[in-house]
């Protein structure tokens, strides 16, 4: 992210163009670092979102809802204090650093004019915002105090004079002329790239913008002061230069950059170095920023609750996979239940060559003639007593299979069923795929719900499946999760319909839509089977087997869980998605 001194040049501009002379009507601090100003000017009225958090500190106007806490923290209340119904007089960036003041003409306790210093300092991990008193510089307070325990140039402590933060030694690129700025570069050690040359040297430049600086001079990425001639420091200035004329001229084009997958960033001016479809621009800096960073805290969020319903998926998957393991091994052990069915069947028939105190009897096997079979017995214990307790261990033996196979049985359902949400997990890309699948782990008793809904109102409706059209035409529906599978394939689906899901892996149901009678061309068959593959477990594999049949010959057993179906009559596409 770069939230450079160009940036903070372009939202400079904007905050006074907008708020000067506003009066500040509510301050509150819906973060750790982070401060809201409701400002009215005339009859319009802004929310000035400031942040001083390490990794996302920045300032500009949002129009995100920001929770007030019912208690506010200590800055909060010092904030205002003194601010409160102030105005703001004036707002001044110093060069083209991230610092920037905020000059509020407000009232003191007895109501007598008194005004005020908001410093805001976005520099990363140094980021904060320090309410100064400009009559003799002291500090009232900071959003991050710290002594010199923490640093050696100034401390941040009501009461201590303001000190700006220390001076990088850069140069100003809006008072540089071209002779400075090519002897600046070749100043620098021959192996020193161009890159980090800009950003180290010029003040108000970022990686990005530096790279941006590169791209336009069309030089190579990573390029070295080495290979820097008169006509690569002329192509570097003049693509300099564009930059700095747009500040001068405040001709800002705020610029978002995004790929289908991500956020990549975020300028005040064009970005040449990124593909034009996966470019924004917006009207002001502001609306850029506040786009940015809403969208990335829906990215945070949506990552944060999908690694929470992964681990409680993955948590029930280890839960089952124990109790399947322990039930194996109690299988294993009546693999030798027929053994002792024989026995006892051999002792009775040969009862008679027997007698109490024997230990061992070695008999005829009449199942396999000329085969003698030696037999442990119970010297205690009658012939017929011994017979008996090899027959009673026998039949627990085959109640315990019959009980435990159906125990097997059923959890290896519950773990296919649980592979199937940690598939549908992974492929979710939405907040709302998201919750869908939350409410179907709390509806099948793996979570609980987290606040009891009230009386009276629905359920959320299930969100309808994907929709495609194949290259000769026909609908191909595609379910994002278990509840839209059954949705999708005992609701929206038609008897003549073709269901289509890759065997025996978890994934997504897909239908065809058709009339009666209707023949499915082949390559659609095959665009569908590549899209039951795409949106399953086997993503990124290849040959790929998908089965498919009609919509009649799928049914749900009762008390199967969501999206699990039986089906007949089929047969399989091997696709690679």
């Amino acid at each position: 992210m770069a939230f450079d001194g160009y940036v903070m040049a372009a939202v400079t501009a904007e905050l006074k163009e907008k708020i000067i002379t506003g009066k500040i009507v509510k301050i509150y601090q819906p973060e750790k670092h982070m401060v809201v100003l409701r400002i009215r000017k005339g009859t319009e009225n802004f929310q000035l979102l400031i942040s001083a958090h390490p990794v996302t500190g920045r300032i500009h106007f949002s129009a995100q809802p920001k929770e007030n806490p019912l208690q506010p923290p200590l800055f909060c209340m010092v904030l205002r204090k003194h601010l409160e119904g102030g105005r703001i007089s004036s707002i001044e960036q110093k060069g083209l650093e991230r610092v920037l003041h905020i000059q509020v003409d407000a009232f003191d306790e007895i109501g007598e004019q008194a005004k005020k210093l908001l410093v805001v300092e976005i520099m990363g991990k140094h980021s904060n915002m320090v309410l100064v008193d400009p009559k003799d510089g002291t500090i009232l307070d900071g959003i991050k105090r710290y002594s010199h325990l923490v640093s050696r140039h100034r401390e941040i402590l009501p009461g201590r004079e303001y000190l700006a933060p220390p001076d990088q030694n850069k140069l100003d690129a809006l008072k540089t002329d071209e002779e400075e700025f090519r002897s600046t570069l070749l100043s620098l050690s021959l192996n020193t790239k161009v890159k980090n040359a800009i950003v180290n040297r010029f003040s108000g430049f970022s990686p990005l913008l530096a790279q941006e600086v590169i791209c336009r001079a069309q030089l190579p990425d990573g390029v070295m002061i080495d290979v820097l001639g008169d006509y690569e420091l002329i192509r570097l200035w003049q693509a300099m230069q564009e930059i700095i004329f747009a500040v001068n001229k405040h001709d800002f084009h705020p610029t978002v950059a995004q790929s289908p997958e991500k956020l990549l960033d975020f300028s005040c001016v064009q970005l040449l170095q990124f593909n034009p479809e996966h470019l924004q621009e917006f009207p002001y800096m502001s609306a850029a920023l506040d786009y940015f960073f809403s969208r990335q805290e829906e990215e945070e969020l949506f990552a944060a609750r999908q690694r929470e319903l992964l681990k409680v998926v993955k948590t029930e998957m280890d839960r089952v996979e124990k109790k399947l393991s322990l039930q194996m091994d109690k299988l294993r052990e009546t693999e030798d239940m027929e053994q002792l069915r024989l026995w006892g069947e051999l002792i009775t028939a040969h009862i008679y060559q027997l007698s109490k105190g024997m230990e061992t009897a070695e008999l005829d096997n009449f199942y396999q003639p000329g085969e003698r079979i030696r037999i442990p017995l119970n010297p205690h214990y009658s012939p017929s007593e011994n017979a008996q307790t090899y027959f009673k261990k026998y039949n627990k033996a085959k109640s315990s299979k019959i009980l435990v196979e159906e125990q097997v049985a059923k959890n290896r359902e519950e773990l296919d069923y649980l592979y199937s949400v940690g598939s549908f997990l992974e492929q979710a890309r939405t907040l709302k795929d998201l919750e869908e699948i939350r409410s179907e782990l709390v509806d099948a008793a793996y979570l609980k719900e987290k606040a009891q809904i009230k009386k009276g109102k629905a359920k959320e409706p299930v969100s309808q499946p994907l929709s495609f059209t194949s290259q000769e035409g026909y609908t191909i529906l595609v379910g994002k999760n278990n509840k839209q599978n059954d949705l999708l394939t005992l609701k929206m689906a038609q008897k003549d319909d073709l269901w289509l899901h890759t065997k025996n892996i978890p994934g997504s149901h897909v239908i065809i839509r058709r009339q009666p009678g209707q023949e499915i061309p082949f390559a659609t068959m095959e665009e569908a089977a590549k899209l039951a593959a795409f949106y399953s477990k086997a993503r990124y594999s290849s040959q790929v087997p998908v089965d498919y049949t009609l919509v009649s010959q799928v049914k749900k057993p009762n008390g199967a869980k969501p999206g699990m179906v039986i089906y007949f009559e089929q047969k399989t596409l091997y696709v690679t998605p």
